[in-house]
């Protein structure tokens, strides 16, 4: 019988499966297994076939173990836009704090699916770090990018970060006024915990 080790190699193989069912059965397997085929699965980012990067890349977010960060980072450049989604999405369920700088420049990605990933991530890292540089961006023209700096300093949640979004209160999208008016009336009600 084999052991799960030797079963990684032909699932990674399958990751570039001709049939789409069996690729995300093989990525599915592959989180499954999780500690042992992180080495195999971060190898695979850098394959030729973006199919094989995209569903490496969402099996290691699945899988939570940190040392694929920089691999995962470097897929936010990758020249398919479904790679670069899946290593935004990667990056936020590993809330990898290193990867805050390269996902506050990801939100300037042209298609919308990966920007939503970005601002997913960016929420789930919650940086305390990036707030200035989230607040710069609540002044963008892209009313997605201001949107996904308004959700990202409201998760991050410190006295600072809540002051930063008070500008977006009056904010011409009714979008992401939305966002910022409903943390700041919660604030104000005492609902919104402010973390040091």
């Amino acid at each position: 019988m084999d052991s799960t080790q030797d079963k990684i190699p032909a699932l990674v193989k399958d990751l570039a499966d001709r049939n789409e069912d069996v690729r995300w059965a093989a990525a599915y397997a592959l989180a499954h297994i999780g500690t042992p085929a992180v080495d195999s699965l971060t190898r695979a980012l850098g394959d030729r076939d973006s199919v094989v990067r995209l569903r490496a890349a969402w099996a290691l977010g699945r899988i939570g173990d940190p040392r694929p960060t920089d691999p995962l980072i470097a897929l936010l450049r990758d020249g398919d836009w479904a790679v670069r989604m899946r290593a935004a999405e990667a990056l936020g369920n590993l809330r990898a704090h290193k990867a805050t700088d390269a996902l506050i420049l990801a939100l300037r990605d042209e298609k919308t699916d990966v920007r939503r990933h970005v601002i997913a991530a960016l929420t789930r890292i919650a940086d305390p770090a990036s707030a200035d540089r989230l607040g710069d961006l609540l002044k963008d023209a892209d009313w997605r990018v201001r949107m996904g700096a308004a959700l990202a300093l409201s998760a991050i949640g410190t006295e600072k970060s809540l002051d930063l979004l008070k500008a977006a209160t009056c904010d011409e999208n009714e979008y992401v006024q939305k966002i910022a008016l409903a943390v700041m009336n919660k604030r104000e009600e005492g609902c919104e915990p402010v973390k040091k």
